[in-house]
């Protein structure tokens, strides 16, 4: 499948589409479980392997805090 048919049968804008597979974005909850939908895939799928690490916060951001 295509990106362009993804994100048509999805509903969602091809250059989200294609900004999510690049890494220069990513999905709301919303978009990645329609587009596993889409992929008649589990949306855990997904997530496997994915820690909290993986994603940058700021210095000031205190809702996360160290161990």
């Amino acid at each position: 499948m295509t990106q362009d048919q993804l994100a048509a049968f999805s509903d969602i804008d091809s250059s989200n589409v294609r900004a999510y597979e690049a890494g220069r974005a990513l999905p709301n909850v919303q978009t990645l479980v329609r587009i596993a939908e889409t992929l008649k895939t589990p949306a855990g799928y997904f997530l496997e392997d994915v820690t909290v690490e993986m994603f940058p916060t700021s210095t000031t951001d205190r809702r996360r805090r160290a161990s």
